[in-house]
């Protein structure tokens, strides 16, 4: 398997065809199911929802997910861990160190009724902007903070093409990546890299497997669904 990268720019990079049609074809009952999602803090109008493919579902009373804790079942999902498979590569290409995992990140197609229904006012009025304007799936954002420096890289694996929009878009550069099934796209955690996600024009939804590279593994803090 060739894991070449290829610069987009001085810092933004793609592997093309990262992985194989039969690991692609693995992810899409996963990503068919509509169980088990859950809709993060960050969705500007529950669209960006995540999935833990290597625990067994749990809720809590009131029907909500509960995240992954130490007493958590375990699924062992070979596709990630045997020898060369998707962790291996990742961290093969990747920068020291990246936390392995195997959550799913959608960002779910909506119509425009729905996004209207579905909107988070606080969200969208911290953003700055109207709610009749809404081109994003993920709005503007920097994942460079020098205040604490904590991760030095993040990526993006993209799982599935067949929907329109969905481009990661860059502010200060004119650079735009469509999504492809398969591709690899390394995200620099450095200032003027500031990006965002077009609205997913359908008619799918886009799905990834992302995740970041941390300064000190001893230190990478524990999700929840509190700041997730």
């Amino acid at each position: 398997m060739n894991l070449e990268k290829k610069y987009i720019d001085e810092k933004i990079w793609v592997i093309e065809n990262f992985l194989t049609q039969e690991e692609l074809d693995w992810f899409k009952p996963w990503i068919n199911d509509p169980k088990d999602w859950y809709t993060t803090m960050r969705s500007p109008y529950k669209n960006i929802m995540n999935k833990f493919l290597n625990t067994v579902p749990e809720y809590d009373d009131n029907g909500n997910l509960v995240f992954p804790h130490p007493g958590s079942k375990i699924i062992e999902l070979e596709i990630f861990s045997k020898p060369g498979g998707i962790w291996d590569r990742l961290e093969s290409v990747l920068p020291k160190h990246y936390k392995r995992h195997n959550t799913l990140q959608s960002f779910k197609y909506m119509t425009d009724e729905e996004i209207k229904n579905n909107l988070d006012k606080s969200v969208i009025d911290s953003y700055g902007v109207s709610e009749d304007n809404i081109d994003f799936a993920m709005y503007w954002h920097e994942d460079h903070n020098p205040n604490q420096p904590v991760f030095n890289a993040s990526f993006s694996l993209y799982l599935n093409d067949d929907f329109e929009g969905g481009e990661l878009e860059f502010l200060n550069k004119p650079i735009s990546i469509k999504p492809k099934a398969g591709m690899l796209v390394g995200v620099p955690v450095e200032e003027g890299y500031t990006h965002r996600v077009a609205k997913v024009l359908g008619p799918n939804s886009r799905h990834t497997l992302y995740g970041n590279c941390w300064n000190d593994p001893d230190t990478v803090p524990v999700s929840t669904s509190a700041d997730c």
